[in-house]
């Protein structure tokens, strides 16, 4: 007869005695230092196992992969035949991951080369830096892959003249924001791109997936930020000449200059535009804003204290962690609050779920509006004071904003490390940014620029009327008409997202979201602005209309083709929108040029420009912005408001 599994009826499974647990004996300090030297010995056999076996510099990569390694003067020789009579070098380098100017930043290796060999080269090597020098003078066009990560470190290196190297730069990068993303795989990645045009012939996938392993062997961070510990730093800490690292770096120069050859190019005049902007924008990565060490460190220990008190009120409601999501929400539902559920089943508390519930009364209300509150501390901290505060103690106390010219499929532009976007416009946090001595920051910002762009795509002629009239307030009205004649300033507020999202091809759920009110008022929000606008409403219908049946292109009014989104028509009005506003931002650029200020430090903000110049130019560079920004689209006056000149950047008025 079998055992039975099943536990007999005459026993209680609750009344069982476990077993005692067996006490674990505490490790004493010598076996702790085993067990640690055993971990210690096992991470090391598995980096020396990815790794692979050590390159002497300079080393030359084939197009089939092979290693070669070489002296200076024969990889000298081997890039001549490239460079001679101005040719097309492909550029790439790589680093520490730290940023110009701190102190953990060292340029590791420079690659160079074509589509059928890339050369890896030692910078600190006298004879070899020469090598980089010349070639990289010697060429006609140069190639790189999100070029200022490459030229900026070079410049600061001494390895190249940076004006020189942008006035032949073609960045394959922006080719690919440029071209259809049919034939792109939507893909302006490096190692994306290779995959989506190359095939099998791509390189760099293989590599990075051999270098990830890498770095996962070492118990290495990918992505290095300012703040990242030292040996924790993948990019830091790994051996630059081990054969994975040697062909990981070549695998750049090899796809990138094979994607250039394949990739479709834009039209002539549209491509010296975005080169022109590239240059310009370039210069704030190369020479970096000055930050206020001691501002920084007020507004630091400002907001930790901040932080701290509404971490204490949020803990009131028996929630250790004031940035677990998880206590969050159990904390809601306890105090009978119905959560949506996010696409693995849990409770969300996204900002999008718990920004309404600050109007509400009682226990809900308070956690809500403490929860936020500890969230933007703790935010302004992690995401940009604490970064700054590493620029100004372990730098040389500049920010050096790497800016994507076409940093969003619009076409918008978005800048990273550190992300200019993101400081907020009230509250002192833009004061951080100040000029250098002797100079001082001018601005100008477009007035209500989407709104405008969008009654001159529309031809709407009531919107028309609005924005040509100064003294009407398009959010205002709206939110009178939404909710009566006493609509508040917080209505306005609100009633504003609702009007962007409509605008930008948001339906009911997304309007109700944005704005934070029911289904029913969200409804009410889209009613009104449709029968205020029925020529925007009918055109963005047609817009989404057309991208239904095939019609993915829009032709802004320079040139540039806006490739709308096949599987959202919804958001084809946004693309038109915005990528159109991004184009009267690059006119303003390409105006400013032709100053006198035309090289200063400068960088955007959304619609704003922010530049700095020396102080006894500044009212009239003032104006000068002002005057240049201001322009019109298709009959719609496009109004540009400046700042007045300051030492440290302002909030907003």
């Amino acid at each position: 007869m079998g055992l039975s599994t099943e536990t007999p009826s005459t026993l209680q499974p609750d009344l069982v005695e476990p077993a005692p647990k067996r006490a674990r004996k505490p490790q004493s300090e010598e076996s702790k230092a085993k067990a640690a030297a055993t971990r210690e010995a096992k991470r090391q056999a598995a980096i020396t196992e990815h790794a692979g076996g050590r390159v002497e510099l300079p080393a030359v990569v084939t197009g089939e992969g092979q290693i070669v390694t070489a002296t200076a003067a024969q990889v000298d020789a081997l890039l001549a035949t490239i460079t001679d009579g101005a040719g097309t070098l492909t550029v790439d380098v790589e680093h520490t991951g730290y940023p110009v100017g701190h102190e953990l930043f060292a340029l590791r290796t420079v690659q160079l080369g074509n589509a059928a060999i890339a050369a890896v080269l030692d910078p600190s090597d006298p004879d070899q830096a020469d090598v980089i020098c010349r070639h990289l003078a010697a060429a006609g066009v140069l190639h790189a892959h999100s070029a200022t990560a490459d030229l900026v470190p070079l410049a600061v290196a001494g390895l190249v003249d940076a004006e020189g190297a942008w006035a032949k730069m073609i960045d394959t990068g922006i080719l690919a924001k440029l071209a259809d993303p049919s034939s792109t795989n939507n893909d302006a990645d490096l190692k994306g791109l290779s995959k989506a045009l190359l095939g099998q012939r791509a390189h760099s996938p293989e590599a990075d997936k051999a270098r990830s392993a890498l770095f996962k062997a070492g118990k290495w961070l990918t992505d290095t930020e300012v703040t990242t510990p030292f040996e924790r730093s993948g990019w830091a800490q790994v051996d630059s000449r081990c054969t994975t690292m040697v062909r990981y770096a070549a695998s750049d120069v090899l796809d990138d200059a094979a994607i250039a050859q394949v990739i479709e190019w834009p039209e002539s005049a549209v491509l010296e535009r975005e080169r022109a902007v590239q240059r310009m924008t370039a210069r704030v990565t190369h020479r970096g804003i000055r930050l206020d060490g001691e501002h920084v460190a007020r507004k630091l220990a400002e907001h930790r204290q901040a932080r701290e008190q509404h971490a204490a009120t949020v803990r009131a409601f028996g929630i250790d962690n004031p940035g677990s999501g998880p206590q969050v929400a159990e904390a809601f539902l306890g105090l009978g609050v119905n959560l949506p559920r996010t696409e693995t089943g849990r409770p969300s508390v996204a900002r999008g779920v718990i920004d309404p519930m600050q109007d509400l009364e009682g226990p809900p209300g308070d956690l809500a509006r403490a929860v936020l509150d500890y969230r933007h501390h703790a935010t302004a901290i992690s995401l940009l004071l604490e970064p700054y505060h590493e620029l100004v103690t372990r730098g040389d106390g500049r920010a050096r904003p790497t800016v994507y010219t076409l940093g969003a499929d619009t076409g918008r532009m978005s800048s990273s490390r550190p992300n200019v976007q993101q400081v907020s416009r009230e509250g002192g946090m833009r004061a951080c940014f100040t000029a250098d001595p002797g100079h001082l920051l001018v601005s100008a910002d477009f007035s209500g620029v989407e709104l405008r762009v969008a009654a001159a795509l529309s031809q709407d002629v009531n919107l028309a009327a609005i924005m040509a009239d100064p003294a009407r307030d398009r959010h205002r009205e709206i939110s009178q008409l939404t909710f009566g004649p006493e609509a508040t300033k917080a209505h306005r507020y609100r009633i504003k997202r609702g009007v962007f999202g409509r605008i930008y091809g948001g339906g009911v759920k997304a309007v109700a979201d944005g704005v934070g009110v029911s289904i029913p008022m969200a409804q009410q929000i889209i009613d009104t602005m449709d029968q205020l606008t029925p020529g925007l409403a009918e055109w963005s219908r047609m817009d989404r209309t057309g991208i239904e049946t095939g019609q993915t292109q829009f032709r802004a009014y320079n040139g540039r083709v806006i490739h709308l989104p096949k599987a959202a028509p919804h958001a084809g009005p946004n693309y038109c929108i915005q990528g159109t506003a991004r184009e009267l931002l690059v006119d303003a650029l390409l105006a400013w040029s032709r100053t006198r200020w035309g090289t200063a430090t400068l960088f955007p903000v959304h619609d704003e420009l922010v530049v700095m110049v020396p102080e006894d130019e500044a009212a009239e560079a003032t104006a000068t912005l002002e005057r240049l920004m201001t322009t019109e689209l298709f009959g719609i006056p496009i109004v540009a408001e400046a700042s007045e000149p300051s030492f440290e950047w302002k909030d907003s008025a």
